[in-house]
């Protein structure tokens, strides 16, 4: 004989689950294998269809409190059979369950009685259902979750209660649930380089982590139950606590940063405190996070200081040395032979002096701001940086070409030719030239000078490389380093190889990768 759902379904109204997992207006078709079960159903108008492909175990209460419905992943859990359950009343099915006559959750939605005693702990749930973590083990020694909810006919009357249990999540209290997160929280403020603290509203400390406490001589389990009075100085201290009452009371956020003698030393920290709600909504604290910026200050102000007496030397050493580069020029033009020579020699030397000082400023430019890149013509560069060093031996077939730079580009040019000028000498032949390939262009600039051995090519390009003696590297000073500075901004590539592959000691060739445009 079929039972259907056609009597038994989920009040809508009253938003009531027949089952977790389970839809309003299903209707499904069973068999019941045992007479008794058959009987208890018609009596109780409770279907039992749809129970017994259930994976949780569960069971079903008629209104006078007799289990009608036993499903068989109960009887797997319990060992229990239905024909030894169904249609008995008395608790005996809470014996089943926890080993002694008792009442369950089901038992508690029919009698609308209060389900938090000693066996139960509600958890929080919306609706009429009831979820529980049961306090005491099952007789088969499981702690468990219950979850009941009432069962209505098609007219909403209360026929029943439906229950299912399932297995504590790892098998963990709803305590040690809860405070995993918080102690995650602790684990993890514990292993912050920062000040991380909680100040109630008597200001006193009720949360207190810092790593770097201990290598001041600080307990930080000590500072929790203290006011900041015991830890810092009597003017930090206040701020302190009037923050925390200002976060408080008025729910602002304080930021600010603080510097003051502390254990000898005078430290900087930037502090935040914000305020600290309870699950209501309602203020209860103000938790902060002081950042020990004591040595970023330190280094900001040295770095301050270098660009200000760099510009301070820059520019007197610079306009210094153009004076005497202008006075050896008129002395060289009143002179001839050797004292004429040694003259050009002096001024020569004053010029790399002035080169250099344009390119620590340079450097310093590049350092601190972002380089914008537009359309610049290669070509037009190239051809203005020759006519700079009129003198020289240097070829180039020019040939339009649009690159990704800026104007700074002239400075690779220059430095380019200012580095074989400077070891080749001034009878040091000079080749340029550019090739364009798909979506680059390759700048190559090669000379007959001293070359650079294979062991020294990859360093030249570093701040003051010093590697090799001096007939074969020597000092290549900023020039280089800040081609590749700049190489780089533009998104290009730069590296050193022979003028004749293999033969180093014939000249050195410079090669530069650019964008094309």
């Amino acid at each position: 004989n079929p039972y259907c759902l056609e009597n038994t379904t989920v009040c809508r109204d009253r938003q009531t689950a027949f089952l977790p997992g389970f839809k309003p207006g299903v209707s499904c078709l069973i068999i019941m294998k045992q007479e008794r079960v058959r009987e208890s159903m018609k009596q109780s108008q409770i279907p039992v269809s749809i129970f017994d492909h259930l994976q949780q175990p569960a069971l079903v209460l008629d209104c006078e409190g007799r289990v009608v419905v036993w499903n068989e992943s109960m009887e797997r859990y319990t060992g229990i059979s239905a024909e030894e359950i169904i249609g008995k009343g008395g608790h005996v099915h809470g014996k089943a369950l926890f080993g002694e006559t008792c009442p369950t959750l089901a038992n508690y939605i029919l009698t609308h009685g209060d389900a938090g005693s000693d066996r139960y702990r509600v958890l929080p749930h919306e609706g009429e259902e009831l979820l529980a973590e049961s306090r005491i083990p099952t007789a088969s020694g499981r702690e468990v979750v219950c979850m009941a909810a009432p069962l209505y006919d098609t007219t909403g009357r209360q026929i029943g209660a439906v229950e299912t249990i399932r297995d504590a999540p790892e098998e963990r209290t709803v305590e040690e649930a809860r405070a995993a997160p918080e102690e995650q929280v602790q684990i993890l403020a514990s292993s912050l380089p920062d000040m991380i603290f909680t100040l109630n509203q008597d200001g006193i400390f009720t949360q207190f982590y810092w790593t770097g406490a201990r290598s001041l001589g600080v307990d930080p389990e000590g500072v929790v139950g203290k006011t900041p009075h015991a830890l810092f100085p009597a003017e930090e201290a206040d701020f302190l606590v009037g923050a925390a009452h200002r976060v408080i009371g008025a729910g602002e956020v304080v930021a600010e940063t603080r510097s003051f003698l502390w254990r000898n030393d005078q430290r900087s920290f930037q502090v935040t405190i914000h305020p600290l709600h309870n699950p209501a909504g309602k203020i209860v604290a103000a938790t902060g996070i002081s950042r020990d910026i004591t040595r970023d200050l330190l280094c900001e102000r040295t770095s301050q200081l270098s660009s200000l007496y760099l510009d301070l030397l820059g520019t007197d050493i610079y306009n210094t040395s153009m004076v005497a580069a202008t006075i050896i020029e008129m002395l060289r033009e009143r002179l001839s032979g050797e004292e004429a020579e040694l003259a050009q020699r002096v001024k020569n030397t004053v010029e790399q002096g002035i080169n250099v000082i344009k390119n620590v400023e340079l450097l310093n430019t590049l350092n601190k701001h972002r380089v914008r890149l537009g359309p610049v013509d290669l070509d037009g560069i190239i051809r203005g940086q020759i006519q700079r060093y009129a003198g020289i031996d240097i070829r180039y077939e020019p040939e339009s070409h649009m690159v990704w730079a800026n104007p700074l580009l002239e400075h690779i040019v220059s430095n380019l030719i200012s580095n074989s000028i400077k070891f080749g000498g001034m009878k040091v032949r000079i080749e340029i030239s550019v090739m364009e390939t798909g979506e680059i262009v390759t700048l190559s600039v090669a000379d007959t000078g001293i070359g650079i051995p294979d062991h020294l090519k990859p360093n030249i390009f570093d701040r003051f490389s010093h590697e090799g003696s001096k007939t074969a590297s020597g000092s290549r000073g900023l020039g280089l380093h800040i081609v590749k500075t700049l190489v780089n901004q533009y998104g290009g590539r730069v590296w050193a190889a022979d003028r004749v592959p293999g033969k180093p000691e014939e000249g050195a060739t410079i090669k530069v990768i650019l964008q094309k445009c």
